[in-house]
């Protein structure tokens, strides 16, 4: 796999924390925006996004890609808190409290790429 550009743009009212399954972190307070690089060895990564508010962490989505698959989480609550909006690679993807987005095709990030997403207010 090749190399992985990841950004995010967090325009909730939640602080945003980044936790990559392979050890990688970042976040991002209301308002403000970060990213990730990835290497080629990094072939299977799934970054947990979460969400807190005065310090609790009140929701958890995902973003993951690897040679064989991608998809993106907003994260489900019984209050629709957030939506995304992102591209992986220039193939679009959205949601508000839609739960696991499949990205086709399956192979999309197999050669790496960029990997952006916007989260608003639902």
């Amino acid at each position: 796999m090749g190399p992985v550009h990841f950004s995010v743009s967090n325009e909730t009212k939640y602080d945003l924390r980044i936790q990559a399954s392979n050890g990688a972190q970042a976040g991002a307070v209301s308002g403000a925006g970060t990213s990730l690089s990835f290497t080629p060895d990094d072939t299977n990564i799934t970054c947990a996004m979460r969400w807190y508010q005065d310090g609790i962490c009140i929701l958890q989505g995902s973003v993951a890609w690897s040679g064989g698959g991608s998809g993106a989480d907003d994260g489900w609550s019984t209050s629709n808190l957030i939506c995304m909006n992102g591209q992986a690679n220039g193939v679009g993807f959205s949601g508000c409290n839609e739960g696991w987005v499949e990205l086709q095709p399956y192979n999309l990030m197999a050669n790496g790429g960029e990997v952006s997403v916007t989260y608003t207010n639902a």
